[in-house]
């Protein structure tokens, strides 16, 4: 028979409370291996491997609704091997982004001991820029989101103003107003940030870029969209990844 462990033996070995695991039961997420006699779960081997699969995607981002949607999609394993090589990846650059930021610095110090120093950190200073472009386009899309749903409050308060005084005309035409700009605003925003991702799939490892309408309606989490791949048809959580 194969070792059991109860709530919490599984709580002090991943770090994590038992009404996380009692939560994630009641989500469907992990389920007990069996229940005792006395009413106590037990949990085997398999369901620690999927807790910490679970605890790994939650760092990545990923929310409980998308982790099942995962875990519940035919090709998981492939997916979630994908993300797996893309986090290390991530890391991986991240670490040779910090590597190179040391040598510019010991390259700025030595600059500034020099006579012509501030020609030098000119040029250091250019390929930093360089390197920070990608990070401000992201943030880009950050700002529109909150422009947007700060017009859309906005809108909100003054149609709730036109209705409590009740000027109904204006509260008509202000909803027609808000929701032509909404619209035109989120279009904006999808199609900029559809303009910059390609996916890649979990099956055949095809780089591809979906139709934009396939883009627009698919299922997706942070870090997947569910298509299908052009190469092998099949349809699977692909990988988000840059152009």
């Amino acid at each position: 028979m194969s070792e059991e462990y109860t709530i919490g033996d599984l709580a002090k070995q991943l770090n994590i409370t038992t009404r996380t695991i009692r939560y994630y039961d009641q989500k469907g997420l992990v389920k007990p291996s069996r229940v005792s006699e006395s009413g106590y779960r037990l949990y085997s081997n398999e369901q620690i491997k999927q807790l910490k699969l679970i605890i790994f995607l939650k760092e990545l981002g990923f929310s409980l609704k998308d982790i099942q949607k995962i875990l519940e999609d035919p090709n998981s394993e492939k997916t979630i091997g994908l993300l797996l090589k893309d986090q290390m990846e991530r890391n991986s650059q991240e670490v040779q982004k910090l590597e190179k930021q040391n040598k510019k610095i010991v390259q700025l110090q030595k600059a500034l001991n020099k006579p012509k120093g501030i020609a030098e950190v000119t040029d250091i200073t250019k390929i930093m820029n360089n390197e920070t472009r990608y990070k401000e386009l992201t943030r880009s899309m950050w700002k529109l989101s909150a422009v947007e749903i700060a017009v859309e409050l906005i809108g909100m308060t003054f149609i709730a103003y036109c209705i409590i005084n009740k000027m109904n005309t204006t509260a008509y035409i202000s909803v027609a107003v808000l929701v032509v700009i909404l619209v035109a605003m989120s279009v904006v925003l999808l199609k900029n940030y559809y303009q910059k991702v390609a996916y890649i799939c979990p099956n055949c490892d095809y780089k591809f870029v979906p139709e934009l309408k396939k883009f627009m309606f698919a299922a997706h989490t942070p870090h997947t969209r569910r298509l299908r791949c052009p190469n092998c048809h099949k349809k699977s959580y692909c990988l988000e990844t840059v152009r």
